[in-house]
């Protein structure tokens, strides 16, 4: 008796049961959801590892992408060039930084998005095929950088102390130290001077006080002084008219002078020309007539008859006959 098998069911059964097979993977695989995803590009400045593709893209801990590639830029080989698929309706703005962090010690990273709190979205820059999620380098970064940073501080710190350490250096701390000992010691034995010193400055600080009061008055004796003085040049204007008056009055005077000393001028002239001469002459002959009249009387005092007898005649000279 043969068995009568359809091969066409069976054909269709395996059919249907492969399709059941892939969707039942596809399932698992995805979640059991299906979201439209957008691709960002991500450029890490520091160390990847532990970082691989299908690793999760979260968003403040919620996962919302997987990592899709991992490259070094080709053009700037210091540069990782991240691409990763992230669900359209997540809120990817232009504050949205990406960070690596650690997924406890399974040595595993994840690309873990913050910020997102500005209201625009994130654009695609000029020359890039996608939009790019600013990088930033993750706390252990930090602190690595930060530990390699300190090291080398204290690299440095070490090998200036072991410089300041030197025998010369301790040689002259020592000295300086001496020294600061001995000049203590003087300080102390001149107490008295620098007791008498801070007096004296106490005094001449008290005397500039009273020097800064003086000063104060002389300042105010100085604005009295330049009020006067504007008073005295508001003023001023009226005195000049009554000087350019007077100036006016002197000229009249000068000429008036100047017409008095020319009259002057000429009765000199004839003073001198006519009447000086003849007073001269009159006083010549007023000496000669005292000169008679002295004369007259001291023979007058001798002789008194000669009123009557008029003057006595000479004696006779030799051969004269009286």
């Amino acid at each position: 008796m043969e068995s009568k098998v359809n091969y066409t069911a069976v054909g269709l059964f395996v059919v249907v049961l492969a399709a059941l097979l892939g969707g039942l993977g596809w399932w698992l695989a995805t979640g059991g959801k299906q979201t439209a995803t957008r691709p960002y590009l991500i450029y890490a400045t520091d160390n990847v590892s532990g970082l691989k593709t299908d690793s999760n893209v979260l968003y403040r801990g919620v996962t919302v992408g997987k990592v899709a590639s991992i490259v070094i830029d080709p053009q700037n080989p210091a540069l990782i060039r991240i691409k990763v698929e992230i669900d359209r309706d997540v809120p990817v703005r232009n504050d949205t930084v990406a960070q690596l962090s650690p997924l406890g010690v399974t040595g595993l990273s994840a690309v873990n998005l913050i910020g997102g709190a500005s209201p625009v979205p994130l654009t695609t820059p000029p020359g890039q095929p996608d939009p790019v999620i600013p990088y930033k380098p993750s706390v252990f970064t930090q602190i690595e950088g930060g530990i390699n940073d300190a090291a080398i501080t204290l690299a440095r710190i070490s090998q200036r102390v072991d410089a300041l350490l030197s025998p010369a250096n301790v040689q002259a701390l020592g000295a300086t130290l001496r020294n600061l000992q001995t000049l203590s010691q003087t300080l102390a034995a001149n107490q008295g001077n620098i007791d008498r010193t801070f007096a004296a400055a106490q005094r001449t600080s008290q005397n500039l006080d009273a020097m800064s009061a003086q000063g104060e008055q002389i300042m105010r004796q100085t604005q009295q002084l330049v009020a006067a003085l504007q008073q005295t040049s508001a003023q001023l204007p009226q005195v000049m008219t009554q000087i350019a008056s007077a100036a006016s009055s002197v000229t009249r005077a000068s000429n008036t002078t100047t017409v008095f000393t020319t009259g002057g001028t000429q009765a000199v002239t004839q003073l001198q020309t006519r009447t000086l001469p003849e007073v001269d002459a009159l006083m010549r002959n007023l000496q000669q007539l005292s000169a008679q009249l002295a004369e007259l009387t001291e023979n007058l005092k001798t002789n008194p008859s000669q009123l009557l007898y008029g003057p006595a005649l000479p004696r006779p000279g030799p051969g004269e006959q009286p």
